[in-house]
């Protein structure tokens, strides 16, 4: 069984879009439709903490995307969903460098390029 599959029936079968023009961030369906629609992860993972006072935090993980000759740059909120299928790809996680918020913010720019 294929392990795309395998996570997208834990969650749904149905699609959710996501476009970066209108949403800063993305949920673990979105980069799951996204996947399913063909994009392949290239890179590393960026990471970072978001924290919200002492106590609670939130975890953005940014993620390129590739497909043909489109790129996208996908920031998705971290859940269980999204840290299960991270836990189970081949793929390198890396906390984003200092300043990593100046980085987020580039990573949100909403820019869809094709080369």
């Amino acid at each position: 069984m294929n392990t795309l599959n395998r996570f997208y029936s834990f969650y749904t079968d149905r699609p959710c879009h996501w476009s970066p023009q209108s949403q800063r961030y993305a949920g673990g369906d979105a980069l799951l439709t996204f996947l399913d629609e063909g994009w392949i992860i290239q890179g590393d993972i960026g990471y970072e903490e978001d924290w919200h006072g002492a106590a609670r935090h939130t975890l953005l993980y940014t993620f390129t995307l590739v497909r043909r000759n489109q790129c996208v740059t996908m920031c998705v909120i971290g859940n269980p969903l999204v840290e299960r299928v991270l836990s189970e790809l081949p793929i390198r996680l890396v906390p984003m460098a200092y300043g990593g918020k100046m980085a987020l913010a580039a990573a949100h720019s909403g820019e869809v390029y094709t080369p």
